[in-house]
């Protein structure tokens, strides 16, 4: 079934945004009667389609969101390949902010007259990729930043790092005694994080980590990391 997001509710009828039309009626072809799935405060529910397409009737209770780790990620300025690629798959795998930074490596520059227009489009992605995934809430996008705005926080604070000299290995840092709290992650751009960055980084709290002997991408980085938290989740549920 197709996911979407409501924008109020009345009584047992849910009402779905008007952009969302055009995709019920001419993408999915759906009819009146047809069961969805909405979203509306914390809540999911399977939902039987009106006349007009844009309202839904409850029928029952589909998920109720359970508690969540907060994955905050720093992602550098890159193409719209790469930002679309790791915004769509770090939502399905439970990120829950974005924070886009542009770092000194960033071979990718975006005018700031164009961030707005941007900021739009990555969270179109993100509301796509939530509903694709039956996620109840959809992750944060912050905007564009710079390295010096960046914040630490109580909680895990990883800075991934090139370096081959005092790193500490991802398995000593994100831990299952402290994966529950909030993880803080920083990734630089292809070449990394500058000299520069990463000594900003370590003076608010930062721990410079590795995550192998590997050389990732940099869109690959986040989803590692994300993936390694929904491990340790799924494990210590079915124990």
């Amino acid at each position: 079934m197709q996911q979407y997001f409501a924008t109020s509710k009345k009584n047992d009828v849910l009402f779905l945004n008007n952009d969302d039309l055009n995709h019920i009626k001419n993408v999915m072809r759906m009819k009146e009667n047809d069961e969805i799935i909405v979203v509306y405060e914390d809540k999911s529910y399977i939902c039987s389609l009106n006349n007009d397409l844009l309202s839904a009737t409850i029928e029952s209770v589909f998920k109720t969101l359970s508690s969540e780790i907060r994955l905050i990620v720093h992602v550098p300025v890159l193409s719209e390949e790469k930002m679309s690629f790791i915004l769509q798959h770090g939502t399905e795998l439970g990120i829950t902010d974005f924070i886009v930074v542009d770092y000194e490596h960033c071979k990718y520059k975006l005018p700031k007259k164009d961030y707005e227009k941007k900021i739009n489009r990555w969270n179109k992605i993100i509301k796509e990729a939530s509903e694709q995934s039956y996620r109840i809430k959809k992750p944060i996008l912050n905007s564009i930043i710079n390295p010096k705005n960046i914040k630490s926080i109580e909680g895990v604070n990883i800075m991934c790092s090139l370096d081959k000299r005092n790193v500490k290995s991802i398995c000593k840092v994100l831990t299952k005694d402290n994966y529950k709290g909030t993880i803080n992650l920083v990734f630089g751009p292809e070449g990394g994080l500058s000299q520069n960055e990463e000594k900003l980084l370590e003076e608010k709290g930062f721990i410079k980590t590795s995550l192998g002997t590997d050389v990732l991408r940099t869109e690959t980085v986040p989803l590692m990391i994300a993936s390694i938290v929904k491990y340790l989740k799924e494990s210590e549920e079915n124990e």
